[in-house]
């Protein structure tokens, strides 16, 4: 079974593990509150049979996301965000039902046999306390936003269920504290709301990825030395799936060296980076409007070769054959050292006394599109003109 497949199969799990147990609750409450005559549990009851609907919109969300059709080739994954705007509203009523309980209550709390009802308080909130935790680490390991916002709400249930308890307990000493309480989670409730809500609305209008995504997709591309320069990230969520587009500059390689570097990026951006449907690459060429050259020298400004050079030297060379000097590298004269080096620098020609000996540093070359000048002469000012000259006669046989 492929990992998303198992994810899927794993979602659905708690999806209906929640459906379950609010199920088992609000048949609970509702028994009790009949057999107590309190009407605290109650509304608590009617509260859990609003949790109940809400698990019902999450497993069945979690389930239509996966279906792809003719009509949505994409996938239903953004049903899940719409459950998560939904399930945000739930929580804003909520609150909004435990303030009103709290302060605007005008029927006394009359309870019959006040264990009862405690003990199945108790019960309902080491339930949903235990469950929402696990749901949550759960959520977050499959990226999902309907599991989120779940947990949370069967979250905010156990706080409304403390709320209730510590009402009970009140009410059993003589006292009647639950409403200052029902006020303080009722904010929380409020807060946690507001960032399902938002983040499910955030989806749906195809917010970016985080930045922390982006630059360890930054990291992966620039790790070929192929790629010269990315033009363009362009990514975003629906449901717990990812989408990217890229838009790159690369070296003049051969096609299928291109393709098989294309194809490396995407397959590594799907390894680290969990959840990511689809990646889709734009490679352009590089526009050449003049050369730049890498000399291989030792301290004396003569010209070496791949075992025995200690520095590099770049130069650039300009469309009307003018060469500046941009930088210098020290190097160990180790061919394979070396040979990295010169991958990482983004030149097109390196001058040297002869070609690497070792196949692995020739192969190096040649994917990284570098061509090798070898030449007999010692001074790097008579290599660069004999290279300039060469280069002068190719432009005008190809009339550039």
């Amino acid at each position: 079974m492929s990992t998303s497949k198992a994810f899927q199969k794993e979602k659905e799990k708690w999806a209906l593990g929640s459906l379950l147990l609010n199920t088992f609750l609000t048949t609970l409450k509702f028994v009790f509150a009949v057999i107590t005559g309190s009407l605290a549990l109650m509304a608590e009851a009617i509260h859990s049979f609003s949790d109940l609907v809400v698990s019902a919109i999450s497993l069945l969300s979690v389930r239509i996301s996966s279906i792809k059709a003719e009509n949505f080739p994409y996938g239903l994954y953004k049903v899940e965000n719409i459950a998560s705007v939904i399930i945000g509203m739930f929580l804003f009523f909520t609150a909004y039902e435990i303030l009103k309980e709290a302060f605007f209550s005008e029927e006394p709390r009359e309870v019959k046999h006040i264990e009862y009802a405690i003990g199945v308080m108790v019960i309902t909130l080491l339930a949903t306390f235990i469950y929402s935790r696990f749901e949550a680490k759960a959520a977050e390991r499959l990226n999902s936003p309907t599991l989120k916002a779940d947990a949370e709400h069967i979250w905010a249930d156990a706080l409304s269920s403390a709320v209730v308890l510590v009402g009970l307990i009140g009410v059993a000493i003589g006292y009647s504290i639950d409403k200052y309480a029902a006020a303080v989670v009722a904010l929380f409730i409020i807060h946690s709301g507001w960032e399902i809500f938002s983040n499910g609305i955030k989806t749906l209008l195809d917010v970016s990825l985080s930045e922390e995504e982006i630059n360890q997709i930054k990291n992966i591309i620039y790790e070929k030395p192929s790629v010269m320069e990315i033009k363009k990230i362009r990514g975003r969520s629906a449901g717990s799936h990812k989408f990217l587009e890229l838009e790159l500059i690369m070296h003049n390689y051969s096609l299928r060296e291109t393709h098989k570097t294309v194809d490396d990026i995407e397959r590594e951006i799907k390894e680290k980076i969990p959840n990511i449907d689809s990646v889709f690459i734009h490679y352009e060429p590089a526009r050449q409007e003049g050369l730049r050259v890498a000399i291989l020298t030792d301290e004396n400004k003569k010209l070496r070769d791949f075992s025995t050079a200690t520095k590099i030297e770049i130069y650039d060379i300009s469309k009307d054959c003018c060469y500046e000097k941009t930088f210098e590298l020290k190097v160990n004269p180790n061919e394979k050292e070396i040979g990295n080096i010169l991958t990482k620098l983004g030149i097109d020609i390196v001058i040297s006394k002869n070609h690497p000996e070792d196949f692995e540093v020739r192969w190096q070359i040649v994917k990284s599109s570098i061509m090798v000048w070898e030449t007999n002469l010692e001074n790097i000012e008579n290599a660069l003109n004999e290279l300039i000259m060469s280069w002068k006669e190719y432009k005008e046989k190809e009339g550039m």
